[in-house]
């Protein structure tokens, strides 16, 4: 494969949904891209640490694979049809597989009014969020570093601690939505979603994310703030 960036854009361009975070470490200048045309694009994004790929056909995959350092450790693959080779290839025994939301407008969403408003979260806020947060991904560092990045807390009146909360992870995609528990089932999550679309279009960002594909109630939140969903899955690999 020769390297053809406009071809490679013109591929990622034709499905933006699936292809949101390639075409996001693109246009920030946070990817190195290793091999680009039409039939394929494999690039290492410094931000992130991870590989992303897309292949048009299996040959493609095989070639771009190959090119893979050995000391990868996160890979996303935007077509399905590659995921066992990728995970033979690199040694890999877990995976997330996902659809990918983008929000396909450059207007504001509108913010449902609430009890309360919505804010930015300083770095003070980590060791909570840390203990709030139903996942356990990257703990405290990871968490600093998502502040740094830009996460937004719903309080509602006369609280002083977050209803909920939301932020972008390293490759800028949305996401580390939490509601907690006792404050669910009063729209903060939506409220929270559009916050974050609007905070990533103020800044220039692409405004998309990941929602693994059995989390029926997030995939029809995505929806319902009016993203756009991949028809295709994509799916992250890693030890």
């Amino acid at each position: 494969m020769t390297n053809d960036m406009s071809g490679a854009l013109a591929r990622l361009n034709r499905d933006r949904a699936l292809y949101a975070n390639l075409l996001e470490v693109l246009r920030r200048g946070s990817a190195r891209v290793c091999r680009a045309g039409e039939r394929g694009i494999l690039l290492y994004d410094e931000a992130s640490g991870a590989w992303m790929m897309s292949a048009a056909d299996q040959a493609a995959a095989g070639e771009l694979l190959a090119l893979v350092s050995g000391g990868c450790d996160l890979f996303v693959g935007h077509e399905m049809f590659y995921l066992r080779s990728a995970e033979a290839r690199l040694g890999f025994s877990a995976k997330q597989i996902c659809y990918s939301a983008l929000y396909p407008g450059v207007e504001p969403l509108a913010v449902p009014a609430f009890d309360g408003t919505v804010r930015r979260l300083g770095p003070e806020w980590a060791p909570w969020l840390v203990e709030h947060y139903e996942n356990d991904f990257g703990g405290l560092p990871y968490m600093q570093g998502a502040l740094r990045r830009g996460m937004l807390g719903a309080f509602l009146e006369g609280e002083r601690e977050p209803a909920g909360f939301v932020g972008f992870h390293e490759e800028g995609s949305i996401g580390l939505l939490e509601v907690l528990p006792h404050r669910r089932r009063l729209g903060l999550g939506e409220i929270l979603q559009r916050s974050a679309v609007n905070l990533a279009l103020e800044r220039g960002q692409l405004a998309f994310g990941q929602v693994f594909y059995t989390n029926t109630a997030s995939l029809a939140l995505q929806r319902r703030v009016g993203m756009e969903l991949s028809e295709g899955r994509m799916f992250w690999a890693f030890p």
